[in-house]
């Protein structure tokens, strides 16, 4: 059976297993420092880590952050010595059941064999690629905008409010402010 672990604090013990997966999963570019996680663990009550137990045996984790109209999930990942044991499939499963809001989440644009697997991954599981132009936010403000694709179980909420779901994302994940040139833009 798969059960959800809340990560309160990096004092978890828990929490080891999780920040190696992250650090293995996701490129720096894309992901929170340590301190960074901590940060949101200690502050932001949106911000939600889960491991994923299988058996008493780490098998994944689950980042996620709960906004008022819709739940965005940060990063998630199955350790490698369990992905292709639909356990994925049934983490997002059991979430889909429990979490009545629409759920968002950012994929890589399609330009590699591995990213293409990764957006079919989510199709099988309802989510559709949004059509709006999207580009990732540089983490704690290292790098630059990175080009990627927004997908959502609800496609028409997540089109129709894609303005909404970028402003949450950009200021409240990645700590983050649009250059001024956009700013006077609307002036």
């Amino acid at each position: 059976m798969l059960n959800f672990h809340p990560i309160n604090s990096v004092t978890d013990p828990l929490f080891m297993n999780l920040f190696n997966l992250y650090a293995l999963a996701f490129p720096p570019a894309e992901r929170k420092s340590w301190a960074g996680l901590e940060y949101e663990l200690s502050y932001e009550k949106r911000f939600h880590a889960y491991v994923l137990m299988q058996n008493d045996k780490f098998v994944g984790f689950l980042n996620s952050w709960l906004f008022d109209r819709f739940y965005y999930i940060e990063h998630f990942a199955v350790s490698t010595n369990f992905r292709g044991q639909h356990i994925g499939s049934e983490a997002l499963q059991i979430l889909m059941s429990q979490i009545k809001l629409p759920i968002v989440l950012e994929v890589e644009m399609p330009n590699s064999p591995a990213a293409i697997r990764r957006i079919q991954f989510y199709e099988r599981l309802g989510f559709s690629v949004l059509s709006h132009k999207y580009a990732q936010p540089p983490y704690e403000d290292t790098g630059f905008l990175l080009p990627m694709q927004l997908m959502s179980n609800d496609p028409h909420f997540a089109g129709t409010h894609f303005d909404l779901i970028k402003e949450n994302l950009y200021a409240n994940v990645y700590h983050y402010e649009p250059a001024n040139e956009e700013k006077q833009e609307e002036d």
